[in-house]
């Protein structure tokens, strides 16, 4: 009796991690494209330069060449700056 109980528990053990690893790869993987990040009520934009995402009213915002850019930190702003200034 106890070796039914613990092949059982070894079972759904063995179910959830199998299903947790299913469900990260399709959520890495979702057609080729990263999705950002979601938070509930909060929008994220992506740093043209380091490619993270920041909550957008947190974002460091500059105008560059026209359009309107977010960063996570003045250093990645100041090195898309750097970038394109070079590239113009």
């Amino acid at each position: 009796m106890m070796r039914a109980l613990l092949i059982f528990i070894l079972i759904v053990v063995a179910y959830h991690a199998v299903k947790t690893v299913i469900r990260a790869a399709l959520s890495t993987y979702h057609g080729g494209e990263k999705r950002p990040p979601r938070i509930p009520g909060e929008e994220m934009v992506q740093d043209p330069q380091c490619r993270t995402y920041v909550v957008k009213d947190r974002a460091l915002i500059r105008r560059i060449g026209g359009r309107t850019e977010h960063f996570c930190s003045a250093a990645c702003a100041e090195a898309y700056e750097r970038d394109h200034r070079s590239q113009a």
